[in-house]
């Protein structure tokens, strides 16, 4: 059901999401209404990809909100809000200024937390992140040793070279 309702949300209502919907699209994280990493993951990918990019162009104002959501005490809401960037990250410099940046920022911040999936919402973001921007990942990882080696692992795949580099 509720994967259902993210496909309504991505599918029907997207097209009417207006740039102060943040807080309505973080309500169900931050009741718990989505705690697992499934749902949040779709719910990201889908709902809230077609919040920050309507048109398949991140809009700055709405990635600024989404990217704000790494400061809450909520996982899942850091990690969605996050996770929101990972069909973006690869094509930073066609989308909003400072993107990179504010993308960055909310990955140092998601790390508050050893929980598994605070580390592999910021791996998944960096490896596509790391295709137009591979200095600016490896920096983060050098200054970052608390990232998880399942999420260092992750953020360095497409740096590495050789059979072991996941494509």
């Amino acid at each position: 059901m509720k994967l259902a309702g993210v496909l309504l949300l991505a599918e029907h209502v997207a097209a009417r999401f207006r740039t102060d919907d943040d807080a309505r699209l973080a309500a169900p994280l931050g009741r718990g209404d989505i705690a697992d990493w499934n749902v949040c993951d779709w719910y990201a990918t889908k709902a809230l990809h077609a919040y920050l990019a309507p048109d398949g162009t991140a809009k700055s104002g709405r990635g600024v909100r989404l990217t704000a959501w790494s400061t809450s005490p909520h996982l899942w809401q850091r990690r969605a809000g996050l996770v929101a960037f990972v069909k973006v990250a690869s094509r930073p410099d066609r989308q909003y200024e400072g993107l990179v940046t504010d993308v960055l920022t909310a990955c140092a911040r998601s790390l508050v937390s050893a929980d598994r999936f605070a580390h592999t919402g910021p791996g998944w973001v960096l490896r596509e992140l790391s295709r137009a921007h591979p200095a600016a990942v490896e920096a983060f990882l050098r200054e970052h040793p608390q990232l998880s080696p399942e999420g260092r692992r992750m953020a360095s795949a497409h740096l590495r070279d050789g059979p072991c580099r996941r494509r």
